[in-house]
C-alpha cells in the first residue's frame, strides 16, 4: 500500500539526514570528502519492474548517516570521484549488487571497497544476513520487514526512510570488528583478494536469455513438443514483462509456466480459472496464449548450436573420479577450518580442475576464478591429487 505521509525533511531526524535537494546534496557531498571510509548500500525496485533503478542510496560516515533520493535528483555526478577513489573506502554488505546498479544507473566505478557479507563468508559465519550480523555480533536488532517495499514509489514514510538508514548506520563498526577476526584468522589477505575482484564488476545491462527456459526447475523431464511449448511460453512471458515494466515472475511463475507445457488449456477460456493465471493476465493475453501453446507443441526444440555450453554434460571417468577426491578433500579442509564448501572452493571451480588438471603452481594460480589466495593455501595439497605420481 502507497504511504501516504511525507518523508521527513533534512535535518529533522536524528537517525539520518534526508536529501533530495540540490543544496541538501552539497552538503553531503562536502561531508562525504572528508571522510576516510563511508558505508554505501542502495534500495532498488527489482521486485516490481522489469526495468529496474536504483531508487535510494544511503551513506554513513563515522558521524553522520544520509539517506539520498535519486529519483528527486537529475545530477549525481559530484559523488563518482568518491566511488572511484582511493582513498576512500566504501564500505558494502552484500556488495555485488549495489555495485552493478549504480555502475548501471550513474556510471560509477569502485576502488577499494570492504564487503562485510564477503568477509563474514571467509569467517564462516553460517547467518550472513546484515540483520543476522548486527544482531550477533554487535546486539544491533535491524528488522527486515520493509525489504520488500516498493522503493520507487512517492513519497516514503519516515518509517521506511529510518529503515534504510539502518542498512549503513552500524555497517563501519561491523566492518572494524570482521577485519579485527579477519586478521587474528590469517584470512585478511583473503578477503583483500576477493575485495579487489569484486570492485570492478562489469558491465550490466538487462538481456533476455532465450535459453533460459532449459534452467526450470522440471524442463528436462518434459517431451520435446512440451519443451517447445514451455519455450515459446517463456519468450512470450518476457515480451509481456516488457510491455507491463514487470519483473518476469510477477506476470506467471515458472511453475505456472511448466504446468501450462504439461497440461495446456483446451480453450483461452480455460486460463481464466488456471491457477496462477491472474485475471489481468488472461484477459490481455489468454487468446495468444492459447495459440502459442498449441502450435508451440507441434514443433521441437532446436537442438544447441555448436559450440554452446551444455549445463548437463558428464566429465569423463578419469575426471569424475578426480572430482569425487578433489571433494573429499574440500570437505575435510572445510571442516578443518570451519568454512562452506563453496566459499573454500565453487563447484565449478573443482569440475574445471578436474577436467584440465594443470600441472604445476602457475597453471593453477592462473585458472579463471581460482584467486591467489587458493593456490598459495592449498596448491600443493590440489597438485598432489590430481597427479598422485
Amino acid at each position: 500500500m502507497e504511504s501516504t505521509a511525507e518523508p521527513a525533511p533534512e535535518g529533522t531526524d536524528p537517525e539520518y539526514i534526508f536529501v533530495d535537494t540540490a543544496d541538501a546534496l552539497q552538503k553531503m557531498l562536502d561531508r562525504l570528502r572528508g571522510a576516510h571510509r563511508i558505508a554505501v548500500d542502495i534500495e532498488a525496485d527489482s521486485l516490481y519492474h522489469y526495468f529496474e533503478k536504483v531508487c535510494l542510496i544511503q551513506f554513513s560516515t563515522d558521524s553522520d548517516t544520509f539517506v539520498l533520493d535519486p529519483l528527486a535528483l537529475r545530477d549525481l555526478s559530484g559523488l563518482a570521484p568518491i566511488m572511484s577513489s582511493r582513498a576512500v573506502e566504501k564500505v558494502f554488505h552484500a556488495a555485488a549488487y549495489d555495485l552493478i546498479s549504480l555502475r548501471r544507473d550513474y556510471g560509477f566505478s569502485f576502488r577499494r571497497i570492504f564487503d562485510t557479507h564477503v568477509a563474514a563468508q571467509l569467517l564462516g559465519y553460517e547467518q550472513l544476513g546484515l540483520d543476522a550480523l548486527l544482531e550477533s555480533l554487535l546486539g544491533v536488532a535491524h528488522s527486515k520487514r520493509r525489504q520488500r517495499d516498493d522503493w520507487s514509489r512517492r513519497p516514503l514514510a519516515p518509517e521506511q526512510l529510518r529503515y534504510a538508514a539502518m542498512d549503513t548506520r552500524y555497517l563501519l563498526r561491523l566492518r572494524d570488528l570482521l577485519e579485527e577476526r579477519l586478521r587474528a584468522a590469517g584470512r585478511l589477505e583473503w578477503a583483500r583478494e576477493e575485495f579487489r575482484c569484486a570492485a570492478d564488476p562489469p558491465a550490466h545491462e538487462k538481456h533476455f536469455d532465450p535459453e533460459g527456459y532449459r534452467h526450470i526447475k522440471g524442463s528436462r523431464t518434459l517431451s520435446p513438443g512440451e519443451l517447445a511449448a514451455l519455450r515459446a511460453l517463456y519468450q512470450l512471458r518476457d515480451r509481456y514483462a516488457r510491455a507491463l515494466d514487470l519483473p518476469p515472475f510477477k506476470v506467471i511463475q515458472n511453475s505456472v509456466l511448466l504446468d501450462l507445457a504439461r497440461r495446456p488449456p483446451a480453450s483461452p477460456a480455460e486460463l481464466f480459472k488456471r491457477a496462477g493465471i491472474s485475471f489481468r493476465i488472461a484477459r490481455s493475453f489468454a487468446v495468444e496464449i492459447h495459440r502459442t501453446i498449441r502450435k508451440a507443441r507441434k514443433e521441437s526444440v532446436p537442438a544447441r548450436a555448436a559450440g554452446a555450453r551444455n549445463l548437463h554434460q558428464r566429465p569423463g571417468t578419469e575426471a569424475r573420479e578426480l572430482l569425487e577426491r578433489l571433494k573429499s578433500w574440500r570437505s575435510a579442509k572445510a571442516r578443518e577450518l570451519g568454512l562452506h564448501v563453496g566459499v573454500l572452493f565453487p563447484g565449478n571451480l573443482l569440475e574445471e580442475l578436474a577436467v584440465s588438471r594443470p600441472r604445476d603452481l602457475a597453471a593453477l594460480e592462473a585458472m579463471e576464478g581460482m584467486r591467489r589466495w587458493r593456490a598459495r593455501e592449498f596448491g600443493s595439497e590440489i597438485l598432489r591429487i590430481l597427479h598422485p605420481e
